[in-house]
This record gives C-alpha cells, structure tokens and sequence, in this order.
C-alpha cells in the first residue's frame, strides 16, 4: 500500500493574505465637514454651564478653542471632563437635559449646513462602484446627529441606516472613543474579522478607538489647515495610524498599500 509520507506532502502555507472588505468611516471631519459647526454650539453650551457652576474661574471656550482640546470625543464625554478640570459634579438630570439640548441643537444645524468633505461623496462611489468593500459609519456622535449630517451630505446612498454606529447611541452603555467599544461592537454586528476592515479617522481619539479593536487606520488630513497637517499627521502615527492621506482621492491608493500590508498568520505560527 502506498502511504503518502511528508515528502510526498505539498508545502503549507502558513501565511494567508486576509483580503480587505470592510471600510469604517469616522463622520464628523471625515466625512462630513462638520465639526466646526458642532463645536460652536458645543462651546455656547458649556460657557453657559460654566458661567453657572464656577463664575469666577471659568475659561470662555470658542468652537476653535474646544475643538482644538475635545476634538474627537461626543460631548457627553467633553462634559466629564469639564467636570474633572473645575472640580464640580452635574447630577443625571442636568447631564441628560445638556445631552438632549445639545444632540437637538445640532442635529438642527447640521441638517441645515453640513457639507461632505472636499472629494468624498466621488470616492464614496468610486470604491462602492467597485464591489469590494462594505460601508458602515463609526462615530463617537449620537445617532441623529449623524444621519443628518450625512442627509445633509447627500451621503445616505452609500450607507444603509442599520450599519450608522454611535458610541453614544448604539450601544448598550454609552461610551466615547478612544474607548474601542463602538469599533469592536461594529465589527460583532458586521461579522467581520477587525483585521478585514480598514477605518478612516481624523483624530487622535478615533485613531486610538479604532487601533485598540486590532484595525488598520487611514488618517485623513484633509479637514485640517494646510499648515496643520504634517504635525497631525505625525500625532496620529504615534498612536498607529499606517497611512495619511491630505485628499480623499488619495484613499484607493492608502488601502491598496494597507492591504499588502494584510497577513493572517495561521497554524500557530
């Protein structure tokens, strides 16, 4: 009898390349050009929480100003630590009523300004177009907030509403990244493996949230001023970002590179 002994065994191959077929959209200044927009309410109502609870050492936030320090986190999270920085403590029914006012407020500005990002909306189609990749929105922003922002963006052709994730209204607990939660739930609910997915992110907190879930990350530039950019992109690989791009048009190109980059070693090994 004829026993097929190793040498008769072809080689094995231990690294198998994981194709990409996930794509993972921060919204806000990423998709949507619409923090700028959401920070000036933002800073209206904390200045008037402030001026209430500690007068007399309170700093004035503008939109910039706030952007600058909170950018990347919901505003339930800005809250916690505007709390911590002026040592007072909001009970569950102001911090609810300040959630409420804010998510409505913006939600009705964003529904009225809110532009895609310089590019996006051609992309989104181009890759789309393509048959490769799933769409879904990962974001730190209540829900609402997001679908109009994307209504507004002429974006919810490329996003079906059931796979739009929030941190503050999606999951069971209500988080902010760069707590990975949102990416991790995204990824149970999409039934993908995170290394199959790619996320685009333009700040530090999403690019913590996303690497933190075991996800390659895009760093997209373009939101920022010129002069800006070489520095953000800096800060965003130290915290793990492969990849920035300054223009959506540059996307393709970033994922390509990215999925080279893709192996799932098997076997053990």
């Amino acid at each position: 009898m004829d026993v097929d002994g190793p040498s008769k065994q072809a080689p094995v191959d231990k690294h198998v390349a994981l194709p990409i077929t996930q794509l993972l959209f921060d919204c806000d200044n990423t998709l949507v050009r619409s923090e700028e927009i959401a920070f000036d309410v933002c800073a209206e109502l904390i200045n008037d929480l402030l001026s209430k609870k500690c007068p007399s050492k309170a700093t004035k936030y503008t939109g910039r100003s706030l952007q600058s320090e909170f950018v990347g986190q919901n505003f339930a999270g800005m809250l916690r630590q505007i709390e911590g920085i002026y040592k007072f403590t909001l009970s569950p029914e102001e911090r609810e009523c300040l959630v409420n006012q804010e998510v409505t407020t913006i939600t009705r500005e964003l529904g009225k300004k809110a532009k895609p990002c310089d590019g996006a909306n051609e992309v989104l189609k181009e890759l789309r177009d393509t048959g490769k990749y799933g769409f879904a929105v990962v974001s730190s922003s209540a829900g609402p907030r997001v679908l109009a922002a994307l209504r507004k963006a002429g974006q919810m052709e490329f996003f079906e509403e059931k796979l739009i994730f929030s941190a503050m209204t999606s999951l069971p607990v209500p988080t902010s990244k760069p707590d990975p939660a949102i990416y991790k739930f995204a990824c149970r609910k999409l039934g993908k493996d995170p290394k199959e997915c790619i996320a685009v992110e333009d700040s530090i907190s999403g690019v913590k949230s996303a690497v933190a879930a075991g996800i390659k990350t895009v760093g997209y530039l373009g939101a920022y001023e010129v002069d800006e950019r070489e520095v953000k992109g800096n800060d965003l690989k130290k915290y793990g970002v492969q990849y920035c791009i300054e223009d959506w048009r540059e996307l393709k190109g970033a994922i390509e590179v990215l999925a080279d980059l893709n192996v799932l070693v098997t076997n053990g090994v």
